[in-house]
């Protein structure tokens, strides 16, 4: 009786850490990389939130985009192609091949609990 909890336990326990892991968006090394540390010194905080994020709409199909944090600490997206080919199944249907040219480049920043927020500036008539 004891042992079929225990098995039981054991296996909620792995069914969770499991489904945690594949909530996990990006990886650092599989879907970005981190290419400038900026002024910052401890960039672990950097890797914290880009882990709990998900930079889909800053991807690109074909190519790498790098996005840059108010700190100057740049991250290199890796391509909607290369993580669909060494990393998981992606639908590349999803990713542009480039980014409309007037798109608002947003400025990056990190927010308390390992969040990324996104600084958009608007242009015209304010009301």
């Amino acid at each position: 009786m004891k042992s079929n909890i225990l098995h039981k336990t054991l296996l909620l326990f792995v069914g969770i850490c499991f489904s945690m892991i594949l909530k996990a968006q990006e990886i650092q090394g599989q879907t970005y990389a981190i290419v400038s540390n900026g002024t910052v010194t401890d960039i672990q905080p950097y890797i914290a939130a880009m882990n709990n994020s998900d930079m889909k709409y800053h991807r690109l199909k074909s190519t790498r985009h790098t996005i840059e944090f108010n700190t100057g600490v740049k991250v290199e997206l890796f391509s909607a192609s290369e993580i669909n080919t060494s990393v998981r199944s992606l639908n590349l249907s999803d990713y542009p091949e480039s980014f409309d040219p007037k798109r608002d480049i947003p400025v990056f920043s990190l927010g308390p609990n390992n969040f990324i927020m996104e600084e958009h500036h608007v242009s015209g008539k304010h009301y």
